[in-house]
């Protein structure tokens, strides 16, 4: 969690009852009031605390020197566009249920707490100071009791202090109030509940500022005390805002209420409850930082709330762009394409099958699906388009079905709907990608499909076999509709969708984000400003700005003429990088691709035939490319009469060399350069592949901002680091990729590491992951 830095600690900003605001200090363990109106004015973000790797991108500002298939989407044609409306629901109703948990274990010891609570009461004789020894507390009832407690046994010896006796007469009011909010909160009475943390809280403030602040401060007590005050503020924010969560969740079930209308109410109902939410998440999030007393069993509540928080902002900001696609104000229509991932695009998949939908006011009003997929519209292109170069392989003509050529989403979505329309079809506002491996995703949450008709049962493990032998091979060739299973099985899943149980929402919720950061499911959009939305959410797939890193990977696979063998290739790329005494880079990348299949097996016991992209930094030069090996002349296709040359692609690609002794294509494009060559990989066999190359500038002491610099700093180093930040873009569809980086330093020492995975040695560093999604690591040289 974000926190503002101060020197005699790290403080965090928390909205009292009063309207102002007061200051929970980690090194201080107490809550001090600021003046009502001396409100800290931060961000929403200053109160949630962020995923290092989705935080770590936007902080780096430092550049470096010298310069700036098939069928099966059809299935999820509503689910998808249902699932965007669908996560705040399901953040909010499992994060309710945590909260309820949590309150039940509370209330379930309020005797003891009672117990506790009068026994030391009467161990009260006068009015000299009780020493306690007091072990740090196992459940939040520990906190609140603890907390009671020593605002009553404790008082130190000053005469002024002529009402304790007073005072002490209150505690069961405190105790009882208290138990009755956590009590409220485990029944969802969050109204209730709210009035009752607030009744405590004014007793409390009731006992006086001099009262409140002495104990405070005092040594092994005023932690316990501010960490029952944090409680209350907590439990008194969080039951207003649930309040007003609850009334958006209640709303979700009206029968007369259209997608809409519950989208613009859940918008205006999640700003009105983040406020509170915000301050309580903060709360309960600084209580733990500070004092250490929560318990693991409640560490599941404090991610449920981050998260919870997390999600409801980013809603906040995507739900206009989301009325939109909805067609909240005019009526929208979509190309939505399958991408089959087990024959790999750039990017995801091949398009063997699209739908045109219409959606107006949030209601989907017309659905078409071609029974010929893809291949129903190239007869019918009035355009003749020469392909990318490594097509001929397949066809010399560039058509609908192999148009999302470049990796980069946006500028396929355009290619796609170019041929679209070139082909007769009507213009679209947008293009919806979704890739196989989701639909594979989602059958193992809500199980197999019975297809009796079809003498089968559809599961995660058989789904893509069958459907493709079905497809393909055993559909009735004089009724001439091959997709028919979409329109049978269409109804089942959207059934068991909308039947999904309680216990499984967190499931799904996280099925869609994991997809969603692997780049499975893409929207573009015609209109700039919501494009533009669409790409701060992570949807637009668009390839990012490398200006700002070191260094930059992006290994981009294209089956041509291969068949379903990608989803039996597991991939290894090896990054190696030395950095020579005088800055200058020289990086040897190997892709090793290991074919499983076995020999003979239907759709993917075939030679695996991929031309490969290696992309980038811009102005990298090629030193030497080993280990490809092409197809023969021979199978390539000659252009045909007529045909032209496209000019997206020429503007795209520019100039291309072809590196003579290696075959290698070498051109710039999205502001990187990329290497290009073939590889081909039998059943059972292995094959590995590099490419050598320096990168076009030398590696130099950072003049600018960012986390990295923030690293240094912490180390002493503001005037003498070098830092070193690479970029991995994962392939949209790519699936079982390792990746492994191993850079060298000459007489230069790592110090420090920015980002998991980073191993330090005496000598430069390493670092893996598997690539489920873009990654980024940064570290700081001396």
């Amino acid at each position: 969690m974000e926190m503002e830095k101060k020197k005699h600690g790290k403080e965090i900003a928390v909205k009292t009852d009063g309207g102002g605001f007061a200051v929970l200090s980690q090194h201080t363990l107490d809550l001090k009031r600021i003046k009502t109106g001396e409100a800290l004015k931060k961000s929403p973000d200053f109160y949630v605390q962020k995923p290092a790797p989705s935080s770590f991108l936007p902080l780096l500002r430092r550049g470096r020197s010298g310069g700036e298939g098939s069928v099966f989407g059809d299935l999820l044609l509503v689910g998808v566009l249902k699932t965007l409306l669908f996560l705040p629901k399901i953040a909010i109703r499992h994060l309710f249920n945590l909260i309820k948990s949590c309150a039940g274990i509370l209330v379930s010891h309020k005797d003891r707490a009672y117990n506790s609570l009068r026994r030391k009461s009467k161990e009260i004789t006068s009015i000299k100071p009780i020493v306690l020894n007091f072990a740090p507390p196992q459940h939040w009832r520990g906190g609140i009791a603890a907390f009671v407690l020593i605002a009553f046994v404790f008082v130190l010896p000053i005469k002024a202090f002529s009402s304790f006796e007073e005072l002490l007469q209150q505690k069961d009011d405190i105790m009882e109030q208290s138990f009755n909010g956590y009590e409220q909160l485990k029944n969802s009475d969050f109204t209730s509940a709210g009035i009752s943390f607030a009744s405590a809280k004014t007793t409390i403030d009731n006992l006086g500022f001099v009262f409140n602040g002495l104990l405070s401060i005092i040594p092994g007590i005023g932690g316990k005390f501010s960490f029952g005050n944090g409680l209350l503020i907590f439990g008194e924010n969080f039951s207003n805002s649930a309040k007003i969560l609850q009334e958006a969740i209640s709303y979700f079930d009206k029968k007369d209420a259209t997608v809409v209308d519950k989208v613009r109410n859940l918008k205006v109902k999640v700003k009105e409850a983040m406020p509170n939410l915000l301050i309580a998440n903060s709360v309960l999030k600084s209580l733990d930082d500070a004092y250490g007393i929560l318990p693991v069993d409640i560490n599941p509540l404090k991610k449920a709330l981050n998260d919870s928080v997390r999600a409801l902002l980013v809603f906040q900001d995507f739900a206009d762009t989301l009325l939109d696609i909805l067609g909240d104000k005019q009526f929208k229509r979509y190309l939505f394409v399958f991408q089959n991932n087990n024959e790999i695009r750039p990017t995801g998949g091949f398009l063997g099958s699209f739908a045109l939908i219409d959606i107006d006011r949030g209601e989907i009003k017309n659905i078409e699906i071609p029974g010929g997929g893809s291949y129903d519209i190239q007869g019918q292109l009035r355009e003749l388009v020469i392909s990318p170069e490594p097509f001929h392989l397949i066809k010399s003509a560039w058509q609908f079905q192999d148009s999302n050529w470049f990796p980069d989403f946006p500028e396929s979505a355009k290619k796609m709907m170019w041929f679209y329309e070139k082909s007769g079809g009507s213009s679209v506002d947008g293009v919806i990608a979704v890739n196989a491996s989701l639909m594979e995703e989602l059958l193992k949450l809500i199980g197999p499909i019975e297809m009796p008709e079809y003498d089968r049962t559809m599961s995660a493990e058989n789904f893509v076999e069958e459907t493709q032998k079905i497809v393909e091979i055993e559909y009735d060739k004089t009724v001439n509709k091959p997709k028919q299973i979409i329109a049978d099985m269409t109804p089942k899943v959207l059934d068991k969708l909308f039947k999904i149980e309680a216990k499984d929402l967190t499931k799904f919720s996280e099925l869609i984000h994991k997809s969603i950061l692997a780049k499975d499911i893409l929207v573009y959009l015609k209109d700039t400003e919501m494009e533009n939305n669409l790409e701060s959410f992570g949807l637009s797939g668009k390839l990012k700005d490398i200006s700002n890193f070191t260094d930059y990977l992006m290994l981009v696979d294209t089956n041509i003429a291969g068949q379903k063998t990608d989803g039996k290739i597991i991939k290894e790329i090896k990054h190696s990088s030395e950095i020579q005494e005088n800055g200058s880079i020289i990086n040897t990348v190997e892709i090793t691709r290991r074919h499983t299949g076995l020999k003979g097996t239907l759709f993917s016991g075939v030679r695996n035939v991929n031309y490969l992209r290696l992309y980038v930094p811009i102005g990298s030069k090629l030193i030497s490319a080993e280990g490809f090996e092409a197809p023969s002349g021979e199978l390539f296709k000659s252009v045909g009469d007529g045909y032209v040359m496209d000019e997206d692609l020429m503007r795209v690609q520019g100039t291309v060399y072809v590196e003579p002794k290696t075959g290698t294509r070498v051109n710039n494009e999205f502001g990187r350069t990329v290497f290009g060559n073939w590889i081909m990989v039998d059943p059972g066999q292995e094959v590995t592949v590099s490419f050598k190359y320096e990168l076009p500038y030398k590696l130099q002491a950072e003049e600018s901002e960012g986390l990295v610099t923030a690293t240094a700093e912490r180390f002493g180093l503001e005037n003498s680091f070098i830092g070193y930040k690479m970029l991995i873009e994962k392939q949209p569809g790519a699936k079982n990729t390792t990746f492994r980086s191993y850079v060298t330093a000459k007489n230069k020492k790592a110090v420090a590491r920015v980002g998991a995975g980073v191993a330090l040695q005496n000598d430069g560093w390493q670092y893996e992951t598997i690539l489920n999604s873009d990654e980024y690591y940064g570290v700081v040289i001396e």
